[in-house]
This record gives structure tokens, sequence and C-alpha cells, in this order.
């Protein structure tokens, strides 16, 4: 019995001798460069809360330590594929005797004779081809790894590199994958599982055959116990143990045209490889319930749906259309569209930083602007109107009297720095005033824009990405807000008041939510797409539906209005009712006659509530008797000289 010993220990020592000779001829990664494991480790993903939710990556894997395991994995993997991985020095010339001798029994290779370590090495290092050369690598650079690194360290980059099928690459991506839990948490049955998977991902895989998993598990559990891991009585239990199939498990991916989104501004900055294979982490400001609400509302519609933090621009929900499946496209980005009356606010706010009033008046009647001739849509003209009366109701004409009036630079030059950036020197016209543009606009750069009705003049630019870490947990970059005071907090808070208006007795009266909120239809020729941007004190919502190859879509703003409507009732369901702060600066609720603009004595179906920087109201004529008799007394010779 000594003699053989002696032999088995001279043949190791032969081969490790030999091994180590042959060393320097190929070419090998450095000893150095394994001083650090280095996974291709998927990007996680999390959202406004700090929770994951989605990764990108060519492999899916998410290293972690070996003590944020479950206790069982370490233990189930040496049992299941090399029992004597505490002893041998890399590579174990007794296990491959016996595999050469059961391999031989059996007529063909029913078991390998590699270690842990081995496979280690030809995971990280080497390629799959079945040649003599890469087993002699394999084995060398075993013993290497062996040499620069504890047994623990190599079990822990063993459990992280190792694909366990369905896309899994380590433990933790196979936990969450077959059981929807952390490697830490795992039970002995699931760890079981897990580790019989190395052998054959597709042949064990119980979405793909439940019995071959749990003969699989079985013979792993009974291997445990064998090498005295287990009792009989754990065993037994374990085996005993339901394996849970998950339904949806091939689903789409949540938010995929926002993972798109975010994707490519990554790869913009740290490249493919950092970005897919480097183990970052991507905190963002989505936010999965308004998501869900957002992916709900196009139903079988073409069309897109974003969602942004009125206050700073984070975007809480991206559609980029019904389907991703059928089509990547991102029309919150890519399509560009002509806007039709959600362009409009832009003209009245350019008219009120001019001193204009929302009792200012426009006329509401057919003309012609130098051969060009608009029409309102249902060719209904009210004559001399408010404002706000000719927003609410959308008028055309009186829209392109208040445009020629204001001037297209101010309206262009007001448009650009809220954000749009698709207008170009061919824009310079009236027909911009109802959305008829050359090129048009992107829902995202539109919804951004009336971010500066709804935060007192702030326009944001929308911001999706919080803070990206590395794979040490160091910070790479915050998300910075891009934000600029474009209109006063008073013009911001009189658009806000007119708007408002628009979805109780306007255009918009389908987003009315039973709370305060502003917003505007469009609705372009043809009815090609049709648009709704509305906000809250919290939130501004985009909507536009129109069919890809530009044939009508038969839909109008209105009824755009009625989607966005559903979709904010449900997101502000059993949540508390919020106003819009009132700058100190300006009156609300003053009692306006829409046909002359002058103050409302006795308030009728003819009378609106408006808004106006205080000093600039409309005064019944009982203060305005008061003011003269006031002026009158200031005049007065006797009172002045004291007669």
């Amino acid at each position: 019995m000594k003699q053989i010993i002696l032999f088995v220990l001279g043949i190791c020592a032969g081969i490790y001798f030999l091994l180590a000779g042959m060393y320097a001829m190929w070419d090998l990664p450095k000893a150095d460069s394994l001083q650090s494991f280095r996974y291709r480790a998927a990007t996680q993903v999390f959202d406004c809360n700090d929770e994951p939710f989605a990764k990108l990556f060519e492999q899916n894997r998410v290293p972690v330590p070996i003590g944020e395991m479950s206790r069982y994995l370490p233990l189930a993997v040496v049992a299941n594929e090399d029992t004597r991985f505490a002893s041998h020095l890399g590579i174990d010339p007794i296990g491959i005797m016996r595999s050469l001798v059961r391999n031989i029994r059996a007529g063909e290779i029913v078991e390998g004779g590699s270690t842990i370590t081995q496979q280690l090495a030809r995971e990280m290092f080497l390629t799959q081809e079945r040649t003599m050369t890469r087993k002699l690598k394999e084995a060398l650079l075993a013993l290497v790894l062996e040499q620069k690194f504890t047994k623990e360290e190599i079990m822990e980059a063993y459990l992280n590199q190792v694909y366990f099928g369905e896309g899994a690459y380590g433990v933790e991506a196979a936990s969450q994958a077959y059981f929807r839990k952390k490697a830490r948490d795992l039970t002995l049955a699931e760890s079981a599982l897990i580790a019989g998977l190395a052998r054959g991902p597709r042949l064990f895989s119980p979405y793909r055959d439940m019995d071959a998993a749990r003969q699989r598990r079985a013979v792993v559990l009974a291997e445990m116990r064998e090498v005295g891991f287990i009792n009989e009585g754990e065993e037994w239990a374990a085996n005993q143990e339901e394996i849970p199939i998950f339904e949806g498990k091939k689903r789409e991916v949540e938010a995929s045209y926002f993972l798109d989104y975010i994707a490519q501004k990554l790869v913009e900055k740290y490249g493919e490889e950092r970005v897919y294979q480097g183990g970052l982490k991507v905190y963002t400001t989505l936010d999965l319930a308004m998501q869900k609400e957002a992916e709900s509302v196009l139903k079988e519609r073409e069309g897109a749906v974003l969602i942004l933090d009125v206050t700073n621009g984070a975007v809480r929900a991206m559609v980029g259309g019904r389907s991703y499946g059928d089509s990547q496209r991102n029309r919150v980005i890519e399509e560009v569209r002509q806007p039709g009356s959600a362009f409009k606010p832009i003209v009245y706010a350019a008219a009120l930083m001019q001193g204009m009033r929302t009792n200012s008046m426009v006329q509401d009647a057919q003309g012609d602007f130098n051969g060009y001739r608009p029409s309102n849509y249902n060719n209904v003209y009210l004559g001399p109107v408010t404002l706000k009366c000719a927003l609410k109701n959308s008028s055309n004409v009186a829209s392109v009297r208040l445009g020629k009036q204001v001037g297209m630079d101010a309206i262009l030059d007001l448009a650009e720095r809220l954000g749009i950036t698709t207008l170009t020197e061919e824009d310079r016209h009236l027909a911009t005033v109802l959305g008829g543009m050359s090129q048009g606009v992107n829902l995202m750069e539109l919804t951004a824009a009336y971010t500066s009705f709804g935060n007192q003049g702030i326009y944001s630019a929308p911001i999706a990405i919080r803070k990206i870490v590395d794979e040490k947990n160091a910070v790479l970059e915050e998300g910075v807000l891009v934000q600029s005071a474009v209109l006063t907090p008073e013009v911001a808070y009189l658009m806000t008041d007119m708007l408002k208006e628009v979805l109780t007795t306007g255009t918009g009266t389908p987003a009315n939510i039973g709370r305060e909120a502003g917003g505007k239809t469009g609705t372009t020729d043809d009815y090609r797409t049709a648009w709704f941007i509305g906000y809250t004190p919290e939130l501004v919502a985009g909507i536009f539906v129109g069919k890809d190859d530009r044939t009508p879509a038969n839909i109008s703003g209105t009824m755009v209005a009625g989607m966005w409507g559903q979709m904010m009732s449900r997101i502000y369901k059993n949540k508390p009712v919020t106003r819009f702060a009132v700058p100190d600066t300006v009156v609300t609720g003053v009692p306006v006659y829409y046909y002359n603009g002058k103050y409302a004595e006795w308030p009728d179906e003819n009378t609106e509530y408006s808004a106006f920087i205080k000093g600039t109201e409309p005064k019944s004529d009982k203060e305005m008797r008061a003011e003269e008799e006031k002026q009158n007394k200031w005049w007065d010779p006797f009172r002045i000289f004291g007669f």
C-alpha cells in the first residue's frame, strides 16, 4: 500500500514539474494578471427607489462574495464536481484515473477528470476546444491558480463564473432565474439543483425537463450524503421539496425602451465592454409603477408616452411604442412630428412675456395673412375673445393673429430656450404657430418644454440617470440637473391658469382628473398625429398617437386627452390632492367676460375666471369709481391748500 501511495505521489510530482517546465513555452496569462478575478459582469439597473429591475449584459452575471452565498452551494459543488478539492494542488491524478476507468467500462465518456480549479482556468482563460494542447494548458493554469489564490477564492470565482443555463452566469443570476431569490437565501434542495446544472444546463433545467431536474438534484444530494456534508434525514427532506416553475419567465423585459435609452448614453461615455461586462450599477429616475401605467395606455395604437418630474425633468416613465417586441424604435426620441396645437402654449407664453394679459383681446375671425388663410377645425368663429378663451378653444385664426402680433422671432427664440432643437429658418412663418413646421418636434422635447409652466418658469432638461457606481462601489458620476429660468414665475402661473381651463371647459376636458392640472391638445391635418401634453404640480406627461407610415390615425387630440386622463387617474389614485403654487404677486379668480375682457359685474355663462399680475387685473365699476374719486381728491385745490 505504501508503495502505491509513493508511486502516485511520484506521478503527481512528475506531472507538476513537467508542466512547470512548459510554462514559458506557451502564450499564457501572466501570473500577475490573475491577482484580480475579472468577470464579464452584467450592469445592474435600479429604479428611483434603488430597487434593481433590469440588467445590461452580454452574459447575465452578478458576482457576489462567497460570504453572500448559501453555505450549501460550495458543498454541493464540491460533492458533485471535485470531492478532493480541499487537498489537491489544482489537478487530481486519482480523479483522472478513476474517470478513465469509468469511461473505459462505459465504452464512452461519462465522466470528466477536471478539478474545479481546472474548470475555472478553462472558463476564464481558454477556449472550449477538445485538444490535448488545451488540456495541458488547462492543467498548467490550474497549478498557477492554486499557487496564487486560496481555495476559498478559487471556489468564489468558480461559483461566479460557471454557466447554469437559462442565460444565467454565476450562482446569483442562476438563483434569480430559477428561484426568484438571492443566492444567500437558497435552501439545501435549491443549492443541489443549481450545482447539478453545471454538468448539463440544457439537460437538467426544470424549465425544459422537470423529471431530469429532479433526478439530477437527487444525485447531487446523494453525493453530498456520501462525503458526509449532510445526513440521510436532510437528504430525504430536500428530495421532497417542490421545484417551482415561474410563469412569464421569458416575458419582455420591463421598460425596454428606457433601457435602450440609457444604454446608448452609457456606451457613448464608457464603451460597450465596460457597460456590458464591467459590472456597473446604474441608478435611474424610473418609477416602475408609473412605467406600468404608461405601458398600458397605448393598447393597440402606435405612438409614445413620456412622464417627467415637472420640478427637475427626471424621467419617470418612457414608452417608445405599443410593443418593443414588434419594433425597437423609440418614438419618444426618434419620431419628429408636427405638434399641431400642442405648440400654441409657447406662442401664448411669448405674448404674456411681452406684457399682454390673459384678458387681452384677439380677433377670432377668418382672415388672409399674405396668402395664408388658416381656419378653425370646426369652422366656428367667436369674434373678439380673450387670450384665455382663444387658447382653451384652440382657435387657429386667433392664435395666428396673436403670433403675428408677437412676432415669429420672439416665438422661435422662446421655443429654443424651452429645449426645442428641431426648428429651422424655414419655420419663421405663421404656420408654425399651429405646429406646421418643416420638421416638427419629438415627444421628449415638447413634453420637457411644459416643465417651465408647471415649475414657476424653470425649464428642466430630461434626466434619466441619478448615479453610476463601478464594480468596486466607487461613484463614477452623479446626475446633474440642467435647468434655466426661462419664464418669470408670474408668466408661468398665468399660463397654468389658462391651461387649466383647457381641461375644465376646453378641448381637453377628457383629461380632467378631478385635481389641478393643465395641458393642451394637438391634432395635425388629416388626423395623422394627435397629441396631449398635460401636467400637475408634480408631473408632466406627454402622449402622441400616430401611425409609422404617416397615414391618418383617425384620432384627435381630445381623444388622446382621454388616454392621458385615464393614465393619470390611475397614477394619482389614493394620493393627496396638491395645488399649483401661486406667486404672491398674482391675483386669481377674477371674473372676466370673454367677449370683451372686462370685469364681469354680473357673472354668467360668458364669464371666465382668470389670473393676473397684481395691479393689471380689470376692475369692477365700484373699484374704478373709488379710484377716480381718489384721484379727483388728490387734485382738489381746496383739499391741498386746506380751504
